[in-house]
């Protein structure tokens, strides 16, 4: 037996994903100036190296996460249209 797809299921998992990365995108450049602001600011205070290091550390590391929510985000928009495109040929 078939499985009927809820394709504003999709629609609504795919626009969450949106929120997630527009979210994370700009929580990426709060830390990534918090960076620059703490080394303008500290100069080359050892202490204040460690932490610019540790920011740009996360920074990195939720760029690799959004990356991924980016792809999964695409399969999801792409299932969905295929199918949209697969019920129309009806």
């Amino acid at each position: 037996m078939a499985k009927n797809v809820d394709t504003d299921a999709l629609e609504r998992a795919a626009q969450a994903l949106g929120t997630y990365i527009a979210d994370v995108s700009n929580n990426i450049k709060k830390m990534q100036d918090a960076a620059v602001d703490c080394q303008d600011n500290m100069g080359s205070d050892v202490v204040s190296q460690k932490a610019v290091a540790k920011l740009q550390e996360c920074a990195k590391e939720l760029s690799a996460t959004l990356k991924d929510a980016e792809a999964l985000q695409k399969k999801i928009t792409d299932k969905k249209r295929q199918i949209e495109d697969y019920g129309s040929s009806f």
